[in-house]
């Protein structure tokens, strides 16, 4: 594979996919459009991480979000209380907080809050608190659903999501050399506008879930792969599938 691969997420979460990428034999133009800032003195995040004895279950939807708690908890919790059920949106954030002995449950197949919602242990939720680790402004469906389910949900924003308007401009303009453009959230897409009708709309691009081609399809783009996760592995597959 000696294509050129443009790949437009945080450098943080990059590494291990741009790792597979190169020894596929691609060109990786990493070009993050977005950055990850830690919040580091909030007095609500402190709040939550105190009271984390209260809560029944856990759920981290990014290996952001996973890092990020830890930091947290290893801060005010040396030893983690019992009787807390702990969730993963995908097996990388699963991995990290395995690293860090929490044993959590994860979704197969898709990696999404779709799947986690689909496991049995949160299909009833009468009275029961749940704290979610997120960035801010994360997706609402998670905490929606688990409240239609009788659930008393907390928000643990842990981070915020920066978006560099000088990266994106680089990357629009290295979208009309690259053979594929990878990006793994919807997020990331709209950062990039439309392309509807311009020359950027012929680049093919990857995706991690259909919900995400959704949006790369409203967007303008024509040639569409959705991974079956947003795994390295996943994400590799699907690359490799269209060039």
């Amino acid at each position: 594979m000696s294509q050129r691969i443009l790949v437009i997420r945080p450098s943080r979460q990059s590494d291990q996919f741009i790792s597979l990428l190169e020894q596929a034999g691609a060109e990786v133009i990493h070009t993050p459009v977005m950055s990850i800032e830690a919040i580091i003195d909030g007095q609500s995040i402190k709040n939550l991480i105190l009271e984390v004895d209260n809560f029944d279950k856990a759920i981290f939807v990014s290996g952001n979000a996973a890092e990020l708690a830890i930091e947290w908890l290893d801060r005010y919790w040396p030893m983690l209380p019992l009787g807390i059920e702990y969730f993963a949106v995908g097996q990388q954030t699963a991995n990290i907080l395995a690293a860090a002995d929490i044993a959590a449950l994860v979704p197969s197949g898709r990696q999404n809050s779709e799947a986690l919602l689909a496991l049995s242990e949160l299909q009833t939720l009468t009275d029961e608190r749940v704290i979610i680790f997120r960035g801010c402004g994360g997706r609402e469906i998670l905490g929606d659903t688990l409240v239609e389910r009788g659930a008393r949900v907390d928000y643990c924003e842990l981070y915020q999501r920066v978006i560099n308007p000088q990266q994106v401009l680089l990357a629009r303009q290295q979208l009309l050399h690259s053979d594929c453009l990878v990006a793994h959230s919807g997020e990331l897409l709209q950062a990039l506008g439309d392309v509807a009708g311009k020359p950027g709309a012929e680049t093919a691009v990857v995706v991690p879930s259909e919900r995400v081609a959704a949006i790369a399809d409203a967007l303008g783009y024509k040639h569409i792969v959705s991974a079956e996760n947003a795994l390295p592995e996943a994400m590799l597959a699907a690359v490799k599938s269209i060039v």
